[in-house]
């Protein structure tokens, strides 16, 4: 069969990044004998660039195909310019696609504030089965960022929204989503999608490849320090941005300097809190943090290697369900500390692998660093079951659901 893919975000293959969902979905439908062709903005939501003039298709593998569609650009995550870029994205996909031969089906993933354009309104004009993939929850997360007294006005706003998503939500053939509240929200609002496929695929990764990237590869030399006979090393990875508890943590660093503990924070990725993290490693008397830059997808396993905690550590204004981060530090075998709520504290404490602390908090967050720290068989037990859990994040098991979904609805349409 041949299948669209509609989705204006993530990181495309050709990009330094970890694999996006929409890129395990087009490999797992292509390896199961479909040509995919995921249509998506040439403008980088990630990186802020142009990855093309204008229409470009690319071939990234044999039955994918990449289709760059011309749009607008912005500069910040929230604001008009990215409604606008979402819109232009919408009706111009949607323009293209409605000349072309119908596809067997669309997976599509998009703001609502596009009022269906172009997954819905495509497979609506082709008469073809349509998927949606709740990957975030809109508006909502728009209303979260204004302060709580402009919530109910952006809420009454945003009211043509929520009637048209639930409206599309009831004429879908089935829906997916990447956690668990994702997954409610439409199975509330539409509660006829409970009688048609439905489930949670996490994003997830190759686990048997990370792992024997563990492994296999060696960090840079001199890229950290010796590890010294006791020490135990936090980690987190990922974007320095104003969503992540960075300060907090170069706040924990701080508490630690001079002090008998073995701990020992180690930060990699790039981002806005960039140059803190780099201000303070400058300074040679501070040797409880450690930056090692920006590093490939491939880097960061042996990087877990040497490290002992994974950090989920995120600003109490986040309302991510299940981070990334959770795969790596799973497939990794990392106790973890966490400052989310939601699905994945409850996954947390659930499978007994980790701690939970307040957002922000640095006193909380070097608490619960502190009692892994010197507790080595706490440590020891939470790192083996994160270990064993790790496989329940598998991507081939993950996106192995889709195409179930997939060739069920199509059968069925």
């Amino acid at each position: 069969m041949q299948i669209w893919l509609i989705n204006p975000y993530g990181p495309i293959p050709s990009e330094s990044w970890r694999d996006y969902c929409f890129t395990m979905m087009a490999d797992a439908l292509a390896a199961a004998g479909h040509e995919v062709v995921w249509w998506t903005s040439n403008f980088s939501h990630h990186f802020k660039k142009f990855r093309s003039e204008g229409w470009q298709d690319v071939e990234v593998r044999p039955g994918v195909v990449l289709r760059l569609v011309p749009t607008t650009s912005y500069r910040k995550n929230i604001g008009l310019g990215r409604a606008v870029r979402d819109l232009v994205f919408g009706v111009r996909a949607y323009r293209r696609g409605r000349e072309l031969p119908a596809p067997d089906c669309i997976i599509f993933s998009e703001s609502p504030l596009t009022f269906g354009y172009a997954g819905y309104m495509l497979a609506r004009h082709h008469n073809c089965p349509v998927i949606y993939h709740q990957m975030d929850l809109w508006p909502e997360l728009i209303e979260k960022a204004f302060p709580n007294w402009m919530q109910p006005f952006m809420r009454l706003l945003f009211t043509p929204v929520y009637l048209n998503r639930k409206l599309i939500y009831g004429k879908l053939d089935a829906v997916l989503a990447l956690a668990r509240p994702y997954l409610d929200v439409p199975l509330t609002e539409a509660p006829v999608l409970r009688g048609r496929p439905n489930g949670i695929i996490y994003n997830g990764i190759d686990v048997a490849k990370f792992r024997e990237s563990m492994r296999s590869l060696q960090l840079p030399a001199g890229m950290l320090p010796e590890k010294e006979p006791g020490e135990v090393r936090a980690v987190f990875a990922g974007s320095l941005g104003p969503s992540y508890d960075i300060l907090a943590l170069i706040k924990v660093a701080e508490r630690l300097e001079g002090s008998t503990s073995k701990l020992r924070v180690v930060i990699a990725g790039d981002g806005p809190l960039r140059q803190e993290v780099e201000r303070y490693v400058r300074d040679p008397n501070h040797t409880r943090l450690c930056y090692v830059g920006k590093l490939s997808p491939e880097m960061l396993a042996p990087l877990y290697r040497v490290c002992d905690i994974g950090l989920c550590a995120y600003s109490t204004a986040s309302n991510v369900e299940m981070p990334d981060k959770i795969y790596d530090y799973t497939a990794a075998g990392l106790a973890v500390v966490n400052s989310l709520r939601g699905e994945v504290a409850e996954v947390i404490k659930e499978m007994g692998i980790g701690l939970q602390y307040r957002g922000g908090d640095v006193e909380d967050l070097l608490g619960k660093l502190t009692a892994l720290a010197e507790d080595a068989p706490l440590r020891q037990e939470m790192a083996a079951r994160s270990f064993e859990v790790g496989m329940r994040y598998d991507q081939h098991l993950q996106y192995g659901k889709l195409v179930d979904v997939v060739h069920q609805v199509c059968a069925a349409g």
